[in-house]
């Protein structure tokens, strides 16, 4: 059984990661210099870590967004909250977060398309974006059909 399967089925095996990932993300904020010597709260760790990235070169987001996603389902309700208050590049690594979440977001973005009429077609595209990466392809898709014909032509 692989590592990400294990921590799905063994709740210690949960709890230990989503401590060592929280103590980690404490280690990275008080780091960049936005708080020192405060307990953070996951709410604070998705806040910061998105308010960094405002200002950060790809490879830092890049590690945020893993962060983030490592964080799962947990850290959905804040993401939401972000693509609702964030701007610019952080939003837009809430989404990406969310995609990456995958299924456990649907719900929290139904819900804030529900309450927020003008934030539905963020919601509607996250969800579309999510619905798209667990497509499985068939031996007849078009992407293997066309793989298929450049082969043989």
């Amino acid at each position: 059984m692989d590592q990400m399967n294990s921590t799905i089925t063994n709740p210690l095996r949960q709890i230990k990661e989503k401590s060592r990932i929280v103590s980690k993300l404490t280690s990275i904020i008080n780091n960049i210099g936005f708080a020192k010597d405060k307990e953070f709260t996951l709410s604070d760790h998705v806040f910061y870590l998105l308010k960094a990235s405002e200002n950060s070169d790809q490879r830092a987001k890049s590690r945020i967004e893993n962060h983030l996603v490592k964080m799962g389902e947990d850290a959905v309700p804040f993401l939401i909250q972000s693509l609702i208050e964030a701007k610019g590049s952080a939003r837009g690594l809430a989404a990406m977060a969310l995609i990456r979440i995958g299924t456990p977001s649907i719900n929290y973005l139904k819900q804030v398309a529900s309450d927020n009429p003008e934030l539905s077609w963020v919601s509607e595209y996250i969800i579309r974006e999510i619905k798209g990466t667990e497509i499985e392809l068939s031996g007849n898709s078009v992407i293997n059909q066309k793989i298929e014909d450049m082969m043989v032509g």
